[in-house]
């Protein structure tokens, strides 16, 4: 018996693989050092909302799991970044092969392969770290796709399916509201679409809901197991007033009112383009395939060009600006029915209601923020993709193509320059991050900090390091501050801590200074000053890249 191959799908699951490799291996963005000093004060057995005033740490759980597994397994820190990033790959990989599993119940196996392998190389943050914007987008996923099937459940199903499957999607959406507390608003939208669809909906609704109960009450005894309610009321004060780069108001909502103005203009454009050129092809079917190839095409031209004439950041809304179209085009078409009408409702609205969280959570643009919408834009290509012609599926071939292509080139980085993959020119040959390639002087730098930062601060205690949190993953001194996220203002917000927990002041505080020169942000802080005087130290030492302020217990 012959085995048949398909081509297509051979080279669409290689580019995907390699697209994996790619964010595994490739670039380094700063809030994956926060990420992983978060995991790593769960490793070192911080506790959570007690030592660690850390505004994402229920997140951060993954990582320290990982972290943890690569330890045991090693006995070395060396190249446990590359583990975990590799974890989180494969997780990505395992979400969409689930993900395929259940279009197909929607849609023909060709194009829920298609739809699978597109949602495989979408990321909200360009990498592949189990933070808490990939948790938020793999446990949202894998919610509606159980809430698929728990919509699909019959009165006379076996109990253990029909109280399985209910329990199995409180337990998912409780994991997503814990990785992301602001999902609550997903989880609502979640609750409200199992109470009025489905056959069983009251019981599956309660089962949800007492499953969600029970776990959130476990936590909640978990945490005041170690911290009185009054002290978890100041925490969680403190934690907020720690961080001053999410921040909302008026100012926050002129800006997404900017942002969708601009994206009219978008939509407009590529869609114009797609219009005439499906209309010179002769085919108004080909509309949404083409904008996809358009949108895809251009972010790809814009990574490896360079251009630089508007904001990184609009690229990121090529995701919303191929739901639209999509949206338009299925309307017109009369396709949103059946169940293209289900998988709108379903993971069309629970991408938007993942969205809607990401908006209100932070200050994100809107156009940033629409790299959270992978579900969203599952649904709407459902909808607007018909792939009964040799022309559509040959141009959605070349359009998933080049989303493919748009993640293997892109890179992510420090400080969210236009950079591709060409840039990433060296490789780190030790420490946490070996392994990893990025560019030159980052690569360097982490060499050079590796083999001058642990003599000095394993000598502490408790230390605190400005800068990448990535640092702290250099010694097995504890973390002496409450959160490690780059503020960038370094206030006096950071000294609460201390006051709170005298005992974690840190005998350490090291500060990054290139050529002799202090980082300038951190040189207008508090930070600064309290370091340079109160703080009283012994000896200041300076490093390559780092001025160490050192006090002898």
């Amino acid at each position: 018996m012959k085995i048949k191959y398909d081509l297509k799908k051979i080279i669409l699951i290689l580019l995907t693989l390699a697209a994996g490799v790619k964010l595994a291996a490739w670039g380094w963005t700063i809030d994956e050092g926060y990420a992983f000093a978060m995991g790593n004060r769960l490793a070192q057995g911080d506790r959570l909302f007690t030592d660690m005033w850390e505004l994402h740490q229920t997140s951060a759980y993954a990582v320290s799991f990982f972290l943890k597994i690569f330890r045991a397994l090693t006995s070395s820190c060396e190249g446990e970044v590359l583990f975990v990033r590799a974890a989180g790959a494969v997780i990505q990989f395992i979400v969409s092969f689930i993900l395929y599993l259940d279009l197909k119940k929607h849609m023909s196996s060709d194009k829920a392969f298609l739809l699978a392998v597109i949602y495989a190389n979408l990321s909200p943050k360009q990498m592949s770290t189990p933070e808490h914007s990939n948790i938020l987008n793999w446990t949202s996923t894998l919610v509606l796709i159980c809430t698929d099937s728990l919509l699909s459940l019959k009165k006379e199903d076996k109990k253990l399916k029909a109280y399985g499957l209910p329990v199995l999607t409180g337990a998912l959406l409780s994991l997503c509201v814990l990785s992301y507390p602001q999902a609550i608003i997903f989880a609502v939208f979640v609750f409200v679409l199992i109470l009025i669809k489905g056959e069983d909906r009251v019981k599956n609704f309660v089962t949800v809901l007492c499953t969600c109960a029970v776990l959130a009450l476990a936590f909640i005894l978990y945490i005041l197991k170690g911290l009185p309610l009054p002290a978890l009321f100041d925490t969680v004060k403190n934690m907020i007033a720690v961080d001053s780069t999410h921040v909302g108001g008026l100012a926050k909502l002129l800006g997404y009112m900017k942002d969708f103005g601009i994206l009219i203009l978008f939509v407009a454009g590529f869609g114009l383009l797609s219009y005439i050129t499906s209309g010179i092809f002769k085919n108004k079917k080909l509309l949404v395939p083409l904008a996809v190839l358009y949108v895809f095409i251009w972010k790809f031209l814009h990574i490896m060009l360079r251009f630089d004439h508007y904001s990184v950041e609009f690229t990121f809304g090529g995701v919303l600006i191929v739901i639209v179209i999509a949206l338009v085009s299925a309307f017109r078409r009369k396709q949103i029915s059946g169940e293209n009408k289900r998988l709108l409702l379903l993971f069309g609205g629970g991408g938007a209601a993942v969205f809607l969280t990401v908006l209100v959570a932070c200050n994100q643009s809107a156009f940033s923020s629409a790299k959270y919408l992978s579900c969203a834009v599952i649904a709407a290509l459902a909808a607007g993709i018909d792939l009964t012609e040799k022309k559509e599926k040959v141009i959605t071939f070349l359009a998933v193509i080049m989303i493919v292509s748009v993640n293997i080139v892109q890179l992510g980085n420090h400080s969210n320059k236009l950079l591709n993959i060409t840039d990433a020119d060296a490789r780190v040959p030790a420490g946490p991050q070996k392994g990893i390639i990025m560019e030159r002087l980052y690569a360097n730098k982490a060499r050079i900090d590796f083999e001058e930062l642990p003599t000095i601060l394993d000598n502490a205690d408790y230390v605190m390091i400005t800068g990448d949190a990535v640092t702290y993953l250099y010694t097995d001194a504890r973390i002496g501050n409450g959160s490690t996220i780059m503020t960038e203002d370094y206030g006096e917000r950071f000294g609460t801590y201390w006051e709170v927990y005298p005992e974690k002041k840190p005998d350490i505080i090291a500060i990054e200074c290139y050529d002799g020169l202090v980082d300038y942000r951190v040189a207008r802080s508090w930070l600064y000053e309290y370091a340079t005087g109160e703080f009283g130290a012994d000896e200041v030492i300076d490093t390559t890249y780092y001025r160490l302020y050192i006090r002898n217990n």
